[in-house]
């Protein structure tokens, strides 16, 4: 389906190819190359707007990279080549065949997310929540949670939105604070949801973001049913994700939460639920990383996906962690080595890069984020910034549009010329929107972040996770290459932090 979507982009179907003069292609400018990690002189190379990998030795290599086609006519690697979009025909504009992808993506209808801040509170006090805590979390958004009036309103908007864009998915995502401090609304509104939208013909998933700590088999096992994606964060050894994930109405004795979260992860390991531990990186955390990932084995939760993420410090609620923030060198350095370190314990990665239509659901048009006073935002990490509201829900359930919604949908990487000209910008969609407004004071930016540092490094790690690989070596004269893993459709997360 992605080799046809973008055939048709580009203006040339593969029927058609025979018919054309085959030298009139060129070699891809969204190629990214990488050494191999066996050390013996083989690149790999990464097209970022179709996902596929391949492996070729030097000579192959120089070929592609000096756009040789007839070197590649000749060898008989320009079909493969094409099918998996390492050459593009010579009258193909990548960057318009990627801004046709973004458009599509921005403004789609088929999918609609709703996230649901539930409350904003939390039993934990951790400092670098940029929610705020202590005195600062009740100055910003005083911990209030969803009333019945509010939670009224939330549902009445998701099923008009669901209705009037005709999607034919929708995603429900409980986020806080802490939403399993409102366990009953959690499931409530979850059962309603789903039960309209299995009556109007809707494909419904459920998304949870918690601290961990009030996880019970009861709710787990109810969860189970709507495909639950589970995110949880785990910050380190027993003793330093207790230093900074604990209870904040316990004494010194028993704040430390290490126990509590891994205990109830142990009860997702089960059929219907998907659990991702959010792994924070900071000058802290990293250092006992691998002690972390040898306990977590010792208590059997080899079933977890491990997202080792970056920490920001955009808003004022967490400015002052700033200091314990890993920059982008750092975060290249340890990143990989902790994913070979949870690979070779048997944990489960999802760093396999996709082609990134959207940098996050942030810019989508088809996602919203409610908080309990009614208030719309695009971004997690922008919530409770009321300057940052793209509207607010009136009586009725219908979303009272600010002028922030139309400036963020309006944001537009390939009019970046930093991005424009650059290799990886369908690998990350232009950065992160609040890093964007955090560091230019407009949406309307590049918001560059960790992708390249560690896009070479993913393609490395996919090839080591993927042997036997896709194909058989093809190899011409003094040319030797091979298909890692073919084309992948588009993805985007929820938030950039966390590709």
């Amino acid at each position: 389906m992605l080799a046809r979507e973008r055939n048709q982009a580009i203006g040339r179907s593969r029927l058609g190819m025979e018919s054309e003069r085959k030298e009139e292609m060129k070699a891809s400018r969204y190629n990214v190359f990488a050494p191999s990690p066996d050390g013996d002189g083989d690149e790999l190379v990464y097209n970022a707007l179709t996902g596929a990998i391949l492996r070729g030795d030097r000579n192959f290599i120089r070929v592609l990279r000096e756009g040789d086609v007839w070197s590649l006519i000749a060898g008989d690697y320009d079909d493969i080549l094409f099918d998996n979009g390492f050459l593009v025909p010579d009258t193909c504009d990548e960057l318009d065949v990627y801004r046709q992808l973004h458009n599509r993506w921005k403004s789609g209808s088929e999918l609609a997310e709703f996230n649901m801040l539930v409350t904003y509170d939390c039993n934990f006090a951790c400092p670098y929540c940029y929610q705020g805590r202590g005195d600062t979390g009740k100055r910003i958004h005083g911990f209030k949670a969803m009333d019945e009036e509010m939670i009224k309103r939330f549902k009445t908007f998701v099923k008009r939105t669901v209705e009037e864009r005709q999607s034919k998915r929708m995603e429900l995502v409980l986020y806080g604070g802490e939403p399993l401090l409102e366990e009953k609304a959690c499931r409530q509104v979850t059962d309603e949801l789903a039960r309209w939208a299995a009556k109007n013909n809707v494909a419904f998933r459920l998304h949870l973001l918690s601290n961990g700590s009030l996880l019970t088999p009861d709710f787990v096992e109810w969860a189970s049913q709507y495909r639950l994606r589970l995110q949880v964060p785990v910050d380190g050894a027993e003793e330093q994700h207790n230093r900074i994930r604990f209870y904040k109405d316990r004494d010194e004795t028993c704040r430390g939460s290490f126990n509590d979260v891994t205990t109830a992860l142990a009860l997702t390991n089960r059929p219907g639920i998907e659990t991702h531990i959010r792994i924070s990186l900071t000058d802290e955390t990293y250092p006992s990383m691998v002690q972390m990932l040898d306990s977590l084995k010792e208590r059997g939760l080899t079933h977890l996906y491990t997202d080792f993420c970056y920490i920001t410090a955009f808003t004022n609620a967490c400015a002052p962690y700033g200091q314990h923030i890993l920059d982008d060198g750092m975060l290249f350095r340890v990143m990989p080595t902790l994913w070979r370190e949870a690979h070779s314990r048997g944990f489960r990665l999802d760093i396999r890069p996709h082609p990134q239509p959207l940098p996050c659901s942030s810019i989508a048009d088809g996602s919203f984020i409610t908080d309990p006073f009614g208030e719309v935002y695009k971004c997690w990490e922008l919530v409770g910034l009321k300057e940052h509201a793209v509207g607010r829900l009136a009586e009725d359930g219908r979303l009272e549009k600010t002028a922030v919604y139309d400036d963020v949908l309006l944001r537009d990487p390939t009019t970046f010329p930093q991005c424009a000209s650059h290799s990886y910008l369908p690998s990350c969609g232009g950065g992160c929107v609040c890093k964007a407004y955090w560091q230019h004071r407009t949406y309307h930016a590049a918001g560059c972040g960790s992708e390249k540092y560690l896009l070479p490094e993913k393609i490395k790690m996919v090839f080591e996770m993927a042997k036997p690989l896709d194909t058989q070596p093809r190899m011409y004269d003094n040319m030797d290459m091979q298909i890692v893993s073919g084309p992948v459709e588009p993805a985007m997360s929820h938030c950039y932090v966390l590709v």
